[in-house]
């Protein structure tokens, strides 16, 4: 049962009018914000490992969602048909709340967030109905979608500051996301052992890239890069090294203890989201000094530089 909280809350985000966009590209993107309750009746929403073998954001924690095919009546058909894809939830499941205004990906990719409510799907039902698909996803897990506002401890929050596009921006990143509720995917053949290696693996990966890769908003890039050699010696390494060795010895890993890293447009998405379910601003600054929010703005930016007109 949804506590009174998380009923306002899907009450507000009903409420919440569509955005509709004037991005000149008919490369489009989907992600559906899968909001599921848990047994306290608060909302969390469902979020995904990505496979260290996929081509783009390799191990990063993300939403289902993909490209828009020409069978796709829209941009909902879209999000709901990856997420069944990717983790088997059900198309006939989500039911559609709102839409949000569309963001940048560092590949200059439209992604629309669909916000949906799955009423008939609970957190302790992710182990149990939910499957990742093993060509894309290592792991599933759910968050608190108030602890985007409230980080808990406030540790498990930081951000930095960096330029992008034409005004300053920033960079937030959650850690130890899903400690309390995860699925780790299973290949056939594939121990639960080799499994959570395969997600460890992802996971470092993820991290490496967000370290390496120039500055864009969906990565999280310290203000001082480290080379690959360093980061191998970093002192997250080595307990990942020491994680390893456990492992191969038979010895049991914890595996609720490290959780994953939630950054970037990811983390965005869910800090606007929770503002508006939950009406109030989060517990940190949420924007650099100075940094453009205005979409028709943005909107004009990218028409210029990626649109029709700029092909000519």
């Amino acid at each position: 049962m949804l506590s009174q909280k998380s009923r306002q809350a899907l009450d507000t985000l009903k409420e919440y009018s569509p955005y509709i966009d004037h991005y000149q590209t008919s490369k489009r993107s989907a992600v559906l914000v899968a909001l599921v309750a848990n047994p306290e009746g608060e909302l969390e929403v469902i979020l995904t490992v990505r496979s260290s073998a996929l081509r783009t954001n390799a191990g990063d924690s993300a939403f289902p969602g993909g490209k828009k095919d020409p069978e796709d009546a829209d941009l909902i058909a879209t999000a709901k048909r990856e997420a069944f894809e990717e983790v088997g939830l059900p198309i006939s499941e989500p039911e559609f709340l709102t839409s949000f205004p569309p963001i940048l990906s560092r590949h200059m990719q439209v992604v629309t967030p669909i916000v949906a409510f799955c009423p008939h799907l609970a957190t302790q039902d992710v182990r149990k109905k939910l499957y990742p698909n093993p060509g894309e996803v290592v792991a599933i897990f759910t968050a608190p979608l108030e602890s985007f506002l409230s980080p808990n401890p406030p540790e498990c929050h930081e951000s930095f500051d960096m330029d992008w596009i034409f005004s300053p921006h920033r960079i937030h990143r959650f850690e130890r996301c899903g400690r309390h509720n995860f699925l780790l995917g299973q290949p056939d053949g594939q121990s639960s052992s080799t499994g959570y290696r395969e997600a460890k693996k992802a996971a470092s990966l993820g991290a490496l890239a967000t370290r390496v890769e120039e500055g864009m908003p969906s990565t999280f890039s310290p203000p001082t890069l480290p080379l690959p050699e360093e980061l191998e010696n970093s002192g997250t390494g080595k307990v990942e090294e020491d994680e390893e060795e456990e492992e191969e010895a038979g010895r049991a890993v914890d595996r609720s203890k490290a959780g994953w890293p939630v950054y970037g447009l990811t983390a965005s998405v869910l800090i606007e989201v929770a503002t508006v379910a939950y009406q109030r601003e989060p517990d940190f600054e949420v924007y650099a000094p100075g940094q453009m929010i205005d979409q028709d703005k943005i909107t004009e930016w990218y028409n210029g530089k990626y649109g029709p007109s700029a092909r000519m």
